[in-house]
């Protein structure tokens, strides 16, 4: 009989639990702590990564609601040397980060950053509709409310991209950067996306099934070059809207071939990132998603999107 210690959640699995996951990147991991210590959402950076890499992943983009993951995602690569698994830093252009500035876009490449996230609850979309991460904040920093109304960020100038926003864009195509819409209005993220597409940008629209009932409608963001995420997280909040059928319904809508399937999951009642990945996977195998298609959305589009070899 193993010690406590040496059970682990990938050893409790069934043979072959591991044949969807084989080469995935997941590029959107919150680590721990991300909010707030006082809010932990599952184990160590390092102890998921092994997880992780024991269930057959290839690597993960760490992002932080708050500071630059560059620093962590390189003391993580470093525990895990000689593995292949691969963590990338990322940048949320959220106002304790500075916001939308080219600068701090440069910076955090320069410290090893692969992906920006544009703003998520720093967004004045999200200010408006009060969004769940300005909950969370909110009971963590009592003055956070007042702060992130006076620092809301806009993405548009009289219905067009702003200068900033594009000065934004403009520093991630220079650098090689990937980059996602964040917590973007659709608007916006059309604005993002148009000028993406004319400047060879790669491209996330992140959360597009908070954006319509009508996925068909996300079809334009595809035809502007675009991938499109569809994460775990929306299924499994208590509060849910959204089931793993209306994602499926959304694939077909769009097709797998600019579909990016993520975790995003932030909270203490959902297993560590590679279970959620692996039960969003076999859920949409069930659902009749083939094993080609699923690689295509969890590894294959995940490396284009980050400019990382196969």
């Amino acid at each position: 009989m193993p010690d406590h210690d040496e059970v682990s959640l990938a050893s409790a699995q069934p043979e072959g639990f591991d044949r969807l996951l084989r080469g995935a990147i997941d590029v959107h991991v919150h680590g721990r702590p991300d909010i707030s210590p006082g809010l932990p959402n599952r184990g160590s950076d390092f102890e998921v990564a092994r997880l992780a890499h024991a269930y057959g992943m290839a690597g993960w983009v760490l992002k932080s609601h708050l500071w630059t993951t560059t620093d962590r995602a390189r003391a993580v690569q470093d525990a895990m040397a000689g593995t292949g698994f691969q963590i990338h830093g990322s940048i949320t252009l959220n106002p304790p980060a500075g916001g939308l500035e080219p600068a701090v876009v440069e910076l955090a490449a320069a410290h090893g950053a692969r992906v920006v996230f544009l703003p998520t609850w720093g967004s004045a979309a999200d200010v408006g509709r009060g969004g769940y991460i300005s909950t969370l904040l909110s009971r963590t920093a009592p003055s956070f409310e007042r702060y992130a109304t006076r620092n809301a960020i806009t993405l548009l100038e009289n219905g067009t991209l702003s200068g900033r926003a594009r000065a934004v864009i403009d520093a991630c195509r220079g650098l090689g950067l990937a980059l996602a819409t964040g917590h973007a209005s659709i608007d916006e993220s059309r604005a993002v996306a148009a000028y993406c597409a004319g400047i060879g940008q790669h491209l996330l629209i992140t959360h597009p099934l908070h954006y319509t009932t009508d996925p068909t409608v996300l079809h334009e963001f595809v035809d502007m070059g675009a991938y499109l995420e569809f994460c775990n997280a929306p299924l499994v909040h208590p509060d849910a809207h959204l089931t793993i059928r209306d994602v499926s319904e959304a694939l077909t809508a769009v097709g797998p071939e600019r579909a990016i399937l993520t975790t995003d999951v932030f909270s203490r009642w959902v297993p560590p990132e590679p279970e959620c990945l692996r039960m969003f996977l076999e859920q949409l195998a069930y659902l009749g998603w083939s094993d080609e298609q699923i690689a295509t959305m969890v590894s294959t589009n995940p490396r284009t999107f980050l400019g990382v070899p196969a």
